[in-house]
């Protein structure tokens, strides 16, 4: 089948967004759980937590682009992009497993290096299978409605992901001590639930990445051949990653979602010790506002899907992301601790309004088929790849600024908070998060870039490709010109 069949079989569009709930299990339980293993229950301080995570964060951030020009050169009868979700998946499940089993250290310093090495291989594993698994999507199909319904699969998966990553270490807490917060709990019995838990989202990331790897079989092709990369060669090609800077449509659309996704990696980060230090809500609580959260985010997938076939992504995207930012901004800090029922309509409002950042990822397939026009090259394991690299930068970022702020404000572990620092928790929780989605929705209108525009460009995109077809060099011809068309409004 072609991948510019508009009619992609929904098996193929299910079996592909699969693997997206092994890599979002892993991402949750990151995102949720990894520091606050290591300050309450491994004994790292929360400064020396945040710089580890982010280090790694900054490594990781880097190869995603190398990974996608190494995907998009790939020359193996699986395909391109198959090969390293099966790779992916086998490294990515050990690697978790190691993170979260960490040996018994005494000094501060081997802890960090241990939490140090294990994040990067867990990071780069998640590379390997995330990077090509996000191109493979662009590629299934042409269609721009099509795109959005691939990717709003592959969101929903994740979002089960989310729900895994959630739930496995709150059920195994309360297995290993009934009862008791895992703030308080034992540092043996809270390593051994941890680690129970990684075990079962290890699995789950083995599973889905077969099923991916298995219903995309024939969907994708090996690149076409090129010479191999030697010595000069290979530096020129790392070093002309950062040619996707120069599409000034694609720079738009990154610095937002770059800024955007900061505030989300923050208020995930917080997310445990806002509910448990300022709220002072029981773990079971905890755990079914993140469900509710997360199973709201996954039904209003059809809907922000459906919305942008009549009104386009721009303009609900930007709607959805600010006010996202508003009800963050005005809501957490006025929460009283004790009540459940004022996070829980807030978990059901930031649920939809969460589900619009469907319409963003589903932008950057359409810019590609823009970078296409220009270039004549097809770059999906680029772009793909550079995106997944800022948004791993904005969580490296986030991540050693929480850290940092969690000591400034006073955060000391496994007691309770006074009432400066809890007050504290709530300002970072609330508006210190929703500031930046604010600000990332702000410029995000200033994307010059809309739906018709890129029905111009896919229209322009099937006359050069026939155009190329018929000459004998089979060169297209006129690619700035075409896209200046586009861009402007020409036929």
């Amino acid at each position: 089948m072609s991948a510019s069949n508009t009619h992609l079989p929904l098996r193929t569009r299910f079996g592909y967004g699969t693997a997206e709930m092994g890599l979002f299990a892993v991402e949750m339980m990151v995102r949720l759980h990894l520091m606050k293993f290591y300050t309450d229950v491994a004994g790292l301080s929360a400064g020396m937590a945040g710089l580890a995570i982010a280090l790694a964060m900054f490594w990781d951030a880097f190869t995603d682009p190398v990974m996608g020009i190494l995907s998009d050169r790939t020359r193996h009868a699986w395909g391109k992009r198959r090969p390293y979700i099966l790779l992916g998946a086998i490294v990515m499940a050990l690697g978790f497993l190691l993170t979260f089993r960490p040996p018994t250290l005494d000094s501060e310093s081997a802890k960090f290096l241990f939490l140090l090495i294990s994040y990067i291989v867990l990071n780069t594993a998640m590379t390997i299978l995330a990077v090509p698994h996000s191109a493979l999507g662009g590629e299934l199909s042409f269609d721009s409605n099509v795109r959005t319904s691939v990717f709003a699969f592959r969101l929903f998966f994740g979002n089960l992901g989310l729900l895994a990553g959630t739930i496995l270490p709150v059920v195994f807490l309360e297995i290993a001590s009934p009862n008791t917060r895992a703030a308080m709990m034992d540092a043996e019995e809270a390593t051994s639930a941890y680690f129970f838990a990684a075990v079962c989202v290890s699995g789950i990331v083995l599973v889905t990445g077969l099923v991916s790897f298995f219903a995309t079989r024939g969907m994708d092709r090996p690149a076409q051949w090129r010479p191999p990369l030697r010595g000069q060669e290979l530096v020129r090609e790392v070093t002309s990653l950062f040619q996707v800077l120069r599409n000034r449509v694609f720079v738009f659309l990154l610095v937002p979602y770059f800024i955007a996704y900061v505030g989300v990696s923050i208020n995930s980060t917080l997310a445990l010790y806002y509910y448990e230090y300022r709220l002072k809500l029981p773990d079971d609580s905890v755990g079914l506002i993140l469900v509710v959260f997360i199973l709201v985010w996954s039904i209003s997938l059809a809907f922000w899907t459906l919305l942008s076939r009549k009104a386009g992504k721009k303009y609900p995207g930007f709607a959805g992301v600010f006010l996202l930012g508003l009800a963050t901004c005005i809501a957490y800090p006025l929460f009283p601790p004790g009540q459940l029922l004022y996070p829980m309509i807030m978990a059901v409002v930031g649920g939809f309004l969460v589900g619009a950042i469907v319409l963003l990822d589903s932008l950057v397939a359409d810019i590609v088929d823009y970078d296409e026009l220009k270039t004549g090259q097809h770059r999906e394991g680029l772009y793909f790849g550079f995106w997944k690299m800022a948004i791993k930068a904005s969580r490296g970022v986030s991540m050693a600024v929480t850290g940092l702020l969690l000591s400034w404000i006073g955060f000391i572990p496994n007691q309770p908070q006074s009432d400066l620092v809890s007050e504290r928790i709530a300002l970072l929780f609330g508006p210190g998060v929703g500031l930046f989605f604010l600000l990332a929705a702000l410029l995000f209108l200033f994307l010059p870039f809309s739906r018709s525009i890129h029905e111009r460009v896919q229209a322009l995109l099937v006359r050069k490709r026939v155009l190329r077809n018929r000459l004998p060099d089979g060169s297209g011809g006129g690619t700035h010109q075409t896209a200046a068309m586009a861009a402007g409004g020409g036929s």
